[in-house]
């Protein structure tokens, strides 16, 4: 049985329509990923299943259990809190609860003979309904969450005020993960992000028993995460069973058939008006072709969308230009001997030393501060290094993209932004041209740059790097407010770029398919944040990721051969007295055994867990109840067998 349910709904913001008589269901445990082009609607369409946006028609039916736990793109806060203040502020049933209990405690000591007894059973009920609503663990989640997201407890007293744009929306983040909430709606959740805490929040939702709805351009998350895939479209809310790869290939196949309906289509009419012209004057066939029209105009008439054309998005379409033969005679583009750069007491690292060549693509990667923003502005002059020296090599043009959008003027119009890019060398008419390539057309192109939402923002800053033609290019996050059509179209075109390329990006699937090289900032061998640390890796990041497996697995190997090399302790005479009842089935197993019962378990908690995948489980209610019961049975046993694991350990 749905916990969410929209049926023929119908939104629009004034003359502007954004639904149109779409629909979709979400089932207990599901995650769900919600995809289309910026704009589509997929942000109204999570304000519609909270409730913030009505429809002006349609139904909405929800669960009367139903708890929604809300991540908006730009989460708001009270500057006067402290983020310990805000994260405790979503727990308020349970801060309510922490006080009766407190309150219920002094009543105990405070009563008399008489009294202490009713004291003591309203003080059990408290505590009852405390570990119920999960108060005894609240304060352990919110350092496991925070500290997940990098946000440690050296946050915790500072006002809301006087963090980042960043550290907000992981703040957001933590906030509704710790919420009781069994239907989570995730806006661009891995938004500000590094590497290992989208690693962090992958697995936490994948370990999540509620339904998460997940709007994300992430497409390793949606493909390693979803079951479900909802595309916003003309309109209309589409359902593609499995995850964003399964997707893709679904919808090539759907715009091939429906291309084919079309041309089938246009071919039955021609051929029918053909037949009419050829016999609406021939003796004993007028009386056929009459009846062919009028069948006709009835099958028009009745279907307007009959001879409608399959409609693809406008995607960005582009490519850069050729690197002049001068960049080629050049070996070395840019030079790193023993850099340093410090701010006061912090050290982002120190003498790095790197080289980069002609046609090399080099990715910097790492956890969010380390200094991966100011390299680039180091290697491009706008600050200057604490020691050591890094530079380009002389008369090669470089193009830079700003994550934050300072290239561009807010005063000038997006024509204006263009014009100069290209060095006032084209024509309006072939500006407007190329700015219609990336999705620019009729007045858009007279806006002014500081009235563009993001996503205009980071497509005219595209623009703009495609006409200035550089020899290198040095981007700052530029996957950053492009839906994924527009990031592979990036893609795309970096591919067939003939320059050099210098990219920040917490992107996986971009890095894994534009560079050849990683320089890992702040991050020591197995991928855990430590400021002043580097590596060079040779190769994409599907190779980094590789070494991370394998160094985690070498250490794993060598901790379980140290513990092999101990001698092994004499057995306890009153283990069986002193085991607790739920762990006596492990007695006198080894060590070795519970690890293997660990992964065997493990291994089948995942093929459960895919089992929730099946949109027919929660159609039945008998079969869905069977596996979660199977579930929570299998997840208990891994449960006890840590609990082994770790009393043999010690």
């Amino acid at each position: 049985m749905p916990i969410v349910t929209l049926k023929d709904i119908h939104v629009s913001f004034g003359p502007e329509v954004i639904f149109d008589k779409a629909g979709a269901s979400l089932y207990r445990g599901e995650k769900v990923g919600l995809v289309g082009p910026n704009g589509c609607g997929k942000t109204t369409l999570l304000n519609v299943i909270l409730g913030t946006v009505e429809p002006d028609i349609g139904e909405i039916k929800k669960s009367k259990a139903l708890k929604v736990g809300y991540l908006a793109q730009e989460p708001n806060f009270r500057d006067d809190r402290t983020v310990l203040e805000e994260l405790h502020a979503g727990a308020e049933a349970i801060l309510a609860l922490q006080r009766k209990l407190e309150a219920a405690a002094g009543n105990i000591s405070q009563s008399g003979a008489g009294e202490s007894k009713a004291a003591m059973r309203q003080y059990e009920r408290l505590s009852a309904e405390f570990e119920l609503a999960g108060g005894y663990r609240y304060e352990t989640r919110i350092k496991e969450i925070t500290a997940g997201l990098g946000l440690d407890e050296k946050y915790y007293q500072m006002k809301s005020s006087q963090l980042s744009g960043g550290e907000l929306s992981r703040l957001g983040l933590a906030k509704v993960l710790l919420s009781d909430a069994n239907l989570l709606l995730l806006d661009e959740p891995t938004n500000h992000l590094d590497w290992e805490a989208t690693v962090w929040l992958e697995r936490f939702l994948k370990n999540y028993k509620g339904t998460a709805v997940i709007v994300s351009h992430d497409r390793f998350l949606l493909d390693r995460l979803v079951c479900k895939i909802i595309e916003i479209s003309d309109k209309k809310a589409t359902v593609f069973s499995g995850n964003y790869s399964t997707y893709k290939c679904e919808k090539e196949k759907q715009n091939l058939e429906l291309q084919r309906r079309y041309e089938e289509r246009v071919e039955f009419i021609e051929k029918t008006r053909d037949f009419i012209a050829r016999n609406k004057d021939q003796e004993g066939m007028r009386k056929v072709a009459r009846g062919r029209k009028n069948r006709l105009n009835r099958t028009l008439h009745q279907d307007a969308d009959f001879l409608k054309k399959p409609g693809q998005e406008k995607e960005l379409s582009f490519k850069f230009a050729e690197v002049e033969n001068k960049a080629k005679r050049i070996d070395m583009i840019l030079g790193c001997e023993k850099l340093t750069k410090r701010f006061d007491s912090v050290g982002l690292f120190e003498d790095l030393s790197f080289e980069l060549y002609r046609g090399e693509r080099l990715g910097i990667i790492g956890p969010n501060g380390v200094g991966k923003t100011t390299l680039l502005k180091l290697a491009l002059g706008q600050i200057e290094p604490s020691s050591g020296k890094i530079e380009f090599k002389k008369n090669l043009s470089t193009g830079y993209l700003d994550q934050v959008g300072t290239e561009l003027n807010p005063d000038n119009s997006v024509l204006e932004e263009a014009s100069l890019a290209a060095g006032g060398d084209l024509s309006n008419e072939n500006l407007r041209s190329r700015l219609g390539a990336f999705l620019f057309s009729g007045d858009d192109v007279f806006k002014e740059s500081g009235d563009l939402s993001g996503g205009e923002k980071s497509r005219l800053a595209l623009c703009k790097l495609v006409l200035s033609e550089p020899e290198v290019l040095v981007l700052d996050e530029p996957t950053n407010h492009l839906d994924i059509p527009s990031t592979e179209a990036l893609e795309n075109a970096l591919q067939n770029y003939t320059g050099t390329i210098i990219t920040v990006s917490h992107d996986r699937f971009f890095l894994d398919k534009v560079v050849n090289k990683l320089l890992v900032l702040g991050a020591d061998e197995f991928g855990k944040k430590a400021v002043g640390r580097f590596e060079l890796i040779e190769g994409p990041f599907s190779r980094y990721t590789e070494l991370l497996e394998e160094r985690i697995g070498g250490r794993n190997e060598k901790e379980k051969g140290s513990k092999a090399a101990k001698p092994k302790r004499p057995k306890r005479q009153k283990q069986k007295k002193t085991t607790p009842p739920e762990l006596r089935q492990f007695n006198g197993w080894s060590i070795e055994k519970i690890e293997d019962a660990i992964l065997k378990t493990e291994g089948q908690l995942e093929s459960l867990h895919e089992r929730f995948g099946n949109e027919d489980i929660y159609k039945t209610p008998r079969l869905f109840t069977e596996l979660q019961k199977e579930f929570e049975e299998k997840q208990q046993y891994l449960d006890l067998l840590y609990q082994a694991y770790e009393r043999w350990a010690n």
